[in-house]
């Protein structure tokens, strides 16, 4: 009878310390959770016929409320490249032959509802408000101008994600970026893509996230 109960101690320690998969939403989750994604920017109307398409890099925080419900924290920033008018930035900067292209920072903050797909898979997806600073960058100095605005701005995403092991996941993910644009020749996104309205801007993206534990 001993024996047989030291064996089956010994099979539950077993069991126990068996790694088995687990999702990245889960009780097995940290309450605290950071990250960092990059991937490319696609632009749809003015702002590609202005600037094209492009590239982002963002770092972002979670504060975990449930197993399926966060908090998600962004800090993002999206590279665009060089204005297509070859001198409406001529114009606008009252200096000829200057080239220039545009960065928008921004913060935001909203839900983020994740649950299992099977295995160690997840799917997440959430919505956020924030601001966003769209910035002219110049290849050389230039004065004379307000180069740089902040604007409110809304965002959704969507994703899956891996649990790799007890801390770290992978995740692939989209982001649709909506900023609100002030149509006034005094607004910098406004001037320098020649009259265009509010953009909506895609971002596909591939990232890490630790546990803190």
């Amino acid at each position: 009878m001993r024996s047989r109960a030291l064996l089956a101690c010994a099979l539950l320690g077993m069991v126990v310390a068996t790694p088995r998969p687990s999702h990245a939403f889960d009780e097995l989750a940290a309450r605290e959770r950071i990250g960092a994604r990059t991937g490319g920017l696609l632009t749809t109307g003015d702002l590609h016929k202005a600037y094209g398409d492009g590239w982002q890099v963002t770092l972002f925080f979670h504060e975990k409320v449930a197993s399926w419900f966060l908090v998600d924290f962004r800090l993002g920033a999206l590279y665009l490249g060089a204005l297509k008018y070859k001198t409406l930035d001529d114009l606008l900067t009252s200096r000829a032959g200057i080239t220039s292209s545009m960065r928008i920072l921004y913060f935001s903050a909203g839900p983020m509802f994740g649950w299992p797909l099977g295995g160690s898979w997840s799917m997440h997806a959430g919505g956020g408000v924030g601001v966003y600073s769209v910035s002219i960058v110049f290849d050389a100095p230039t004065t004379g101008y307000n180069f740089s605005d902040q604007d409110i701005g809304f965002s959704g995403s969507a994703g899956v994600e891996s649990r790799l092991g007890e801390k770290w996941c992978v995740d692939a993910s989209a982001t649709a970026h909506y900023v609100m644009i002030t149509k006034n020749i005094n607004d910098v996104y406004y001037a320098f893509t020649n009259g265009g309205g509010s953009p909506v801007i895609l971002d596909i993206a591939v990232g890490v996230t630790l546990d803190l534990r």
